[in-house]
């Protein structure tokens, strides 16, 4: 079963791509600082990923990236 669950979450996760918070918060018509503010919440929260509802975001070094989901099997 422990195969099949990390199986199910490689292909969950291969269906997009990381993205600079500037892409993400154009496409989705918000501020950099809005989303900074939200990773400051998590922060304060003592969580090391996003909340529920919230954009998945993941630190790579001092950089951030956002997951931006495919829109379909033809997207790029």
């Amino acid at each position: 079963m422990e195969v099949l669950e990390r199986t199910a979450k490689k292909q969950q996760w291969s269906r997009g791509k990381w993205v600079t918070e500037v892409v993400f918060a154009e496409m989705h018509g918000l501020s950099r600082q809005t989303l900074c503010n939200w990773r400051y919440r998590d922060h304060l929260a003592g969580r090391n990923e996003a909340e529920a509802g919230y954009p998945v975001y993941k630190r790579f070094g001092r950089a951030v990236r956002y997951w931006l989901e495919d829109d379909g099997p033809n997207s790029q």
